[in-house]
């Protein structure tokens, strides 16, 4: 028989602490309102299994799936066994279908959905996990739901976003290296002999490409090992801890993308922080789950420190603003909503306001970069034909 850690509330108002033994969280939340304490967190003891016998990776867009049709079924009355059951039916991958087989034979078999969640981490991130928890304990299975499923979509739209918006110059900055490569290694040898032969003196231009060209021809191999090396150096460096925060803390630095990103991790952090407050999880158990969502090293830390300083007693403003990386607006906006008690709507008006930013800098980021490609273009441009015709108007004012 399992053993659970729980917290509750007793008739006084305080908290206890403790363990108890009992087959299911079921059974432990019906023995604590005997005892007429309020559950507010219940966790199994030791146990760490996770079910991992997935062929294909579950996608984001099925995971919104799941929980809106989970959703629609327990509003209906539909009991939670049969409608797991029946969406795994609707669905035709196996993959799928064995996951939500397993979530529904735990849930068969006395536990808890939250549990059986647990079982696929991968799957289902920590904020879905404790707030589907908070969400049984509490009797509002459904609403929390409702919430997850418009978080999902949401998060899942700004990171589709966010890869748009980085899509365009990667590629246009990929497209100016393969043409240079081109032309130094295809088109240029053709006029190195003509050149040579002029013996007329090289303009700059002309004498860059063709240095270029030497160099590629006699030490490609080795240049080519050194970009694999540097590039698997720094792929390694990124992968530490250390490494990585020093990677994102560069991109927050970056002229118009290091914008984005700020807003895209303020609007996380104010999407996540609502509807863990909405769903009811614990305030120090929502700043240990913010710090696991967040995906950017920088604001992970600083969150860290913000949980610190709010364990230490501080308020929730005043320990964001020490941190110079949540604007001031941000901090006044939750300094209000703690005041006047509407944490809930202010969260969610911060988000709305950096959702809609994100969206904009997104739509305007084909004009904010298209003066920046042109420049390079141009004076790529510029460079390859002086490089060619310059040397040739040499020669032919000598013929003249």
């Amino acid at each position: 028989m399992p053993d659970f850690e729980y917290i509750a509330i007793n008739e006084a108002g305080e908290k206890i602490q403790s363990e108890i033994t009992a087959p299911s969280e079921r059974e432990v939340v019906l023995h604590l309102q005997k005892l007429q304490l309020t559950p507010v967190e219940i966790k199994p003891l030791g146990s760490k299994k996770t079910y991992r016998r997935i062929k294909r990776k579950i996608r984001v867009k099925e995971v919104i799936l799941f929980t809106k049709q989970l959703y629609t079924l327990l509003k209906a009355g539909v009991p939670i066994l049969v409608s797991l059951k029946a969406i795994r039916d609707q669905n035709t991958d196996p993959s799928f279908q064995a996951m939500v087989e397993k979530i529904a034979s735990e849930v068969e078999a006395g536990n808890s959905l939250s549990s059986a969640l647990s079982l696929f981490p991968r799957v289902f991130p920590p904020i879905y996990i404790n707030s589907i928890k908070v969400g049984e304990v509490s009797g509002t299975l459904e609403e929390t739901l409702q919430h997850m499923y418009i978080y999902l979509e949401e998060d899942d739209r700004m990171k589709k976003d966010i890869k748009k918006a980085l899509r365009y110059p990667a590629l246009v900055v990929l497209g100016i290296l393969v043409a240079f490569l081109i032309f130094t290694v295809y088109v240029i040898p053709n006029f190195i002999p003509i050149f040579t032969a002029s013996g007329v003196a090289l303009p700059l231009p002309t004498r860059i490409l063709i240095g270029a060209y030497n160099l590629l021809s006699n030490y490609g191999l080795f240049i080519f090992l050194g970009i694999v090396l540097l590039v698997a150096a720094n792929i390694y460096y990124y992968r530490t801890e250390k490494g990585r925060f020093k990677y994102h803390q560069l991109f927050l630095q970056l002229p118009i993308f290091g914008a984005l990103l700020q807003k895209s991790n303020i609007s996380r952090f104010t999407k996540t922080f609502y509807t863990m407050n909405r769903t009811g999880i614990p305030l120090m158990k929502a700043f240990e789950t913010l710090q696991n969502t967040m995906e950017n090293e920088v604001y992970k830390r600083e969150i860290g420190k913000v949980a610190e300083r709010i364990k230490r007693g501080e308020g929730i403003a005043n320990s964001l603003r020490t941190s110079s990386y949540f604007p001031p607006f941000v901090v006044e906006m939750i300094a209000i909503g703690e005041k006047s008690g509407s944490l809930d709507e202010m969260l969610q008006s911060v988000s709305s306001y950096y959702d809609l930013e994100v969206r904009e800098t997104v739509k305007n980021m084909t004009s904010l970069i298209e003066p920046i490609v042109t420049v390079i273009l141009g004076g790529m441009v510029l460079m390859l034909m002086l490089a060619i015709f310059l040397p040739m108007w040499d020669m032919m004012s000598i013929i003249q």
